[in-house]
């Protein structure tokens, strides 16, 4: 298997899910319309609306926290493609619920940055094999998942607000 072709197809789809199609005409699995990825649905976010739960008896996840667990597992991925141990301790990605303005900015530069860094990383990678090409192809599948529950808490904390 050309290594070269599946690095370019693992780059479009993973590109597709965080930074949106770059032609809206032609996509393979997100909406025709741009900024329709995760980084682009995230801009219009405000940090209310980034840390309001769906629980609201006790905390729950936050459109805050999916972005901080994205960063975190984007930087854990660009660590082990540059030989840095693998950080497997997933819960501890999950610990930011709420953000002032500040730290929504922040949370956000930080996530486009990951992107950025995990993006040049696989594009410099010579082979791509087991449980690596793996774990590199699962990016994808991990991206769409978290697009989708960012895109549906943001509908329910709009609508959240125009109740309360």
């Amino acid at each position: 298997m050309d290594t070269t072709a599946v690095i370019q197809a693992i780059t479009t789809l993973f590109s597709e899910a965080y930074a949106g199609p770059p032609d809206p005409s032609s996509t393979w699995f997100i909406d025709n319309e741009p900024d329709s990825g995760i980084l682009g649905i995230i801009a219009g976010v405000s940090a209310a609306e980034a840390s309001w739960s769906t629980h609201q008896k006790q905390p729950g996840t936050t459109i805050a926290a999916h972005v901080e667990h994205l960063r975190w597992s984007l930087s854990n991925a660009s660590g082990a493609m540059q030989g840095e141990p693998y950080q497997g301790n997933w819960k501890e990605s999950w610990h930011t619920l709420n953000a002032d303005e500040v730290e929504w900015g922040r949370l956000r530069k930080e996530l486009r940055a990951e992107f950025e860094r995990l993006l040049e990383n696989l594009k410099k990678q010579h082979d791509l094999s087991g449980a690596y090409l793996t774990g590199v192809m699962a990016l994808i599948p991990h991206a769409a998942y978290h697009l989708g529950n960012i895109r549906q808490q943001i509908e329910r904390a709009r609508e959240a607000a125009k109740v309360g």
